[in-house]
């Protein structure tokens, strides 16, 4: 067999399929059982009606919004134990939904006790906080749409602008996917000179997981960053790079860690499109000639059915639009990396930056506004 990775993912794929589909949970705690959990704060992410606060495997929901939980303290939490299995809601199985990104229960919290301090999150944290604070001081009204692509918080989008990148099919772009995580790579990789010596992917490696842990660490993205390591280090150990072994054999390592990550729609979506690009980017960038143009063409040749099957519909201007925001989304990217490496540089030169950076932003709302709004 060429591929045997290959045969074996998709084995495992099915052997999965089954075995989550029969096998019951094993929950750990019954339903609205008192509990105590310890561990780190991850991860708070303000909602609507309630913060939630990411503790070890499980989500921590503070309705009374007043807890005030810092990302990084050691903390033994009390609370009510929500089963995953009761959270089913007309055609959506949001329990399902929340085991597939690799949480056990979601505990409503009632009183906690922080422990300790684990410096590593803390840190996380803070330069979070300065990244995002920085944005806000430089771009202003357009700062919530750079945090959502850059730090990944599109929570801060207003509704219009949300449904402006649905209605356009380019919500990937405020979603942090393999699209930001390859650009980061290229920025690392331009400012450390290259990934030609083992320290030096030793260095993009660290950099990306600590960027993973600062934007959550979605299956999206840490199958973009093991597809980009495993890579190089095929190159430094003089083997054949095999792009579709190479992701099916992160495939087998995601499954076998949490086999609901099958009902991820971005884990999905992610694997379908670097594979749709492996596979057929050199045969369309045969009939085009154009790199955008045939990126874009072959990365939605097997996610546009997932998209149709989950979401009931494909956006007419899909592929155009696409192709449209995906070039001034590298721009944007550089420019606000740029803006805050040289803010604590000359101020005015890092607002000179954001102001063209913020230009660009413009144009592409605009042209969003007048094609898919009105």
């Amino acid at each position: 067999m060429r591929r045997p990775l290959l045969i074996m993912y998709i084995i495992l794929l099915f052997i999965t399929l089954i075995y989550t589909k029969v096998k019951p949970i094993d929950n750990k705690f019954s339903e609205n059982e008192i509990v105590v959990v310890r561990g780190v704060v991850k991860d708070k992410v303000e909602k609507e009606k309630y913060d939630q606060y990411k503790l070890g495997k499980f989500l921590v929901n503070d309705y009374s919004k007043n807890k005030n939980l810092d990302v990084g303290k050691v903390v033994k939490i009390n609370g009510n134990y929500k089963s995953l299995d009761n959270m089913k809601f007309e055609d959506f199985d949001y329990g399902r939904y929340i085991r597939s990104t690799g949480y056990e229960g979601i505990i409503y919290i009632d009183k906690y006790e922080i422990i300790n301090n684990n410096s590593v999150y803390s840190f996380i944290s803070n330069t979070k906080k300065y990244i995002r604070d920085t944005f806000r001081y430089l771009y202003k009204d357009k700062s919530d749409f750079i945090n959502s692509i850059i730090l990944g918080e599109k929570e801060y989008l207003s509704e219009d602008e949300k449904e402006m990148f649905t209605r356009s099919g380019t919500s990937h772009i405020i979603a942090i996917s393999g699209l930001h995580t390859g650009l980061f790579c290229g920025i690392i990789a331009f400012i450390i000179g290259g990934i030609n010596r083992y320290y030096k992917l030793f260095i993009l490696s660290i950099l990306m997981i600590i960027y993973s842990l600062m934007v959550g660490s979605s299956p999206s993205i840490i199958r973009s960053i093991f597809f980009v390591i495993v890579l190089y280090l095929s190159i430094f150990l003089d083997r054949k790079k095999d792009g579709i072994s190479t992701l099916s054999l992160i495939g087998i390592f995601f499954i076998i860690n949490n086999p609901y990550i099958i009902y991820n729609i971005s884990f999905q979506l992610s694997f379908l499109a670097t594979l749709s690009i492996i596979y057929f980017y050199g045969y369309i960038n045969q009939i085009f000639k154009i790199s955008l143009v045939s990126l874009t063409i072959s990365a939605n040749i097997l996610t546009v059915p997932l998209i149709y099957y989950n979401f009931k519909g494909i956006p007419l201007f899909t592929i155009v639009s696409n192709m449209i925001i995906v070039p001034f989304m590298g721009v944007i990217i550089y420019l606000s990396v740029a803006s805050i490496i040289i803010f604590k540089i000359n101020l005015w030169v890092a607002k000179l930056i954001a102001y063209f950076n913020k230009y660009i932003i413009d144009i592409i709302y605009y042209r969003y506004n007048i094609l898919f709004i009105k």
